[in-house]
């Protein structure tokens, strides 16, 4: 069985109430049912409950090669005509294409928006963001006409090893300031993702992620596992994680 667990999953054995709980596909492994509640479940909700994304539309997402990037570029291969600019370093790049990023750009070596309006011309029509601080404020003036942006995370914040004030003031103070006036003028929409803020609405996460296991099923999706780690190595699975090392999904294993 795969489950969706708000926390406490680290553990060989779990409780959890039975409408959370979903049969693992005889096809499918173990590392793959885990690699998709967290990953797949966050992408699906954004895309076509959040964003509502339609065919032939430009989605722009950042650190696109880790769990949920990838999940991103394959769900929006489900739908016609969608491109996709993903943000990651150089040498992920040929990965991002295969998976159907079709502008992947090194944020390293250049201004990942000033790029994005080079190719372009008027920016995107969705930007996923979980960097925060400063790349929010960059993803709004990306946005065209009826843009959204959903923000899910804050990764700008861990900067290091060990947190440090004035960096997490400096991003803090790159919030944009937003009013309902100003996003009314602009025709822009600004929205907030925590899944693990959602265990009220178990209804909707199950709709979401049984869509998930049916893309699955159809062969239309599959889990990208970077790494499996016993949980004597969690340390160095969620460093891989913190150097943006993976490529895809870090699974452990009792």
């Amino acid at each position: 069985m795969v489950a969706l667990t708000h926390f406490g999953g680290h553990a060989d054995v779990l409780c959890v109430p039975t409408e959370q709980v979903f049969p693992i596909p005889d096809e499918m492994s173990f590392e793959e049912a885990a690699a998709l509640p967290v990953n797949y479940l966050t992408a699906y909700h954004m895309l076509f409950r959040v964003a509502c994304v339609r065919p032939g539309e430009r989605v722009l997402v950042h650190m696109a090669a880790g769990g949920v990037g990838i999940a991103v570029l394959q769900l929006c291969r489900t739908v016609e005509g969608v491109v996709v600019f993903g943000t990651a370093s150089a040498g992920k790049h040929e990965m991002l294409r295969a998976e159907g990023c079709a502008h992947p750009i090194d944020y390293r070596a250049v201004d990942y928006a000033a790029e994005v309006r080079r190719l372009t011309g008027d920016g995107v029509d969705v930007v996923l963001d979980p960097l925060g601080g400063h790349d929010w404020r960059k993803g709004l003036k990306l946005l065209r006409p009826c843009g959204r942006l959903v923000a899910f995370g804050f990764a700008n914040l861990a900067s290091g090893p060990r947190r440090r004030p004035v960096h997490v003031l400096s991003q803090a103070a790159g919030i944009p300031l937003l009013t309902p006036l100003q996003l009314m003028n602009h025709n822009r929409t600004v929205s907030g993702v925590n899944i693990g803020r959602l265990w009220g609405q178990i209804a909707i996460l199950r709709e979401e992620f049984q869509a998930v296991l049916t893309l699955w099923d159809a062969g239309r999706i599959k889990p990208r596992i970077d790494g499996v780690y016993p949980f004597t190595e969690a340390a160095a699975a969620h460093q891989r994680i913190l150097e943006r090392q993976n490529v895809g999904k870090i699974v452990l294993t009792p």
